[in-house]
């Protein structure tokens, strides 16, 4: 159960988590079920400010699905998106899960925590981020474009084979919920995927303090 949680670390021969293929960021639904484990006493005083919440996700799974707080009309396709944003969740802190659910929090603020959590429990998105997105900023590139995608994952496929063995349709379901989130976030633009450096705020930029290579997943400078 651990291994499902928290941030994916790469070891050798270790393959991809690449079940991002719904929901794009996420943001509204990470807020709502961020308040959910807040709300929770007992889940919240156990949540250190700079501990992951990892696999402690699944404590809130049961009630947000009967409680349908993610307003899902199905019962499966609400299973499917609670598990989502749990798994997404539990790569944030104590500290990020707070200010997620905090309602006097900006929109902008959320979108850039639940840009971290896909970014972190995904570390393919996250290899992309950094050395696409971000790469493609500082080098003054204006665009990121699906051909720059295919071949980041062409690349990544020489030593992860599972790449190579995505049916075509699931490869292209992730390739468009990774841009999906990318425009939700505010990071590339939907008409013409141009690049948009990201401003964070004072408040999520002294939260990823604890964590500055968080900062790489962003079209910033050198942080």
């Amino acid at each position: 159960m651990a291994g499902s949680y928290g941030t994916e670390t790469m070891q050798s021969d270790q393959r991809y988590r690449l079940s991002f293929t719904v929901g794009g960021l996420l943001a509204p639904q990470g807020h709502s079920i961020a308040t959910l484990i807040m709300q929770d006493s007992d889940l919240a005083e156990g949540i250190t400010p700079a501990t992951e919440l990892g696999e402690r996700a699944v404590h809130v799974r049961r009630q947000a699905i009967d409680e349908n707080v993610l307003a899902i009309r199905t019962q499966a396709a609400n299973s499917r998106m609670v598990s989502e944003v749990l798994k997404r969740l539990s790569a944030l802190t104590g500290t990020e899960l707070r200010h997620l659910a905090d309602r006097d929090t900006p929109a902008a603020d959320r979108q850039a925590l639940m840009w971290v959590a896909m970014c972190r429990y995904y570390a393919i998105v996250g290899e992309f981020a950094d050395e696409v997105l971000r790469d493609r900023y500082l080098l003054g590139q204006p665009t990121v474009t699906y051909e720059d995608y295919d071949r980041f994952m062409l690349a990544k496929a020489m030593w992860h084979p599972e790449l190579e063995t995505l049916s075509t349709a699931t490869a292209a379901k992730l390739r468009s919920n990774l841009f999906k989130a990318m425009f939700e976030a505010g990071l590339v633009e939907k008409d013409g995927n141009m690049l948009q450096p990201s401003l964070l705020s004072a408040a999520v930029t002294g939260i990823l303090e604890d964590r500055p290579e968080s900062f790489r997943y962003f079209p910033i400078r050198e942080h």
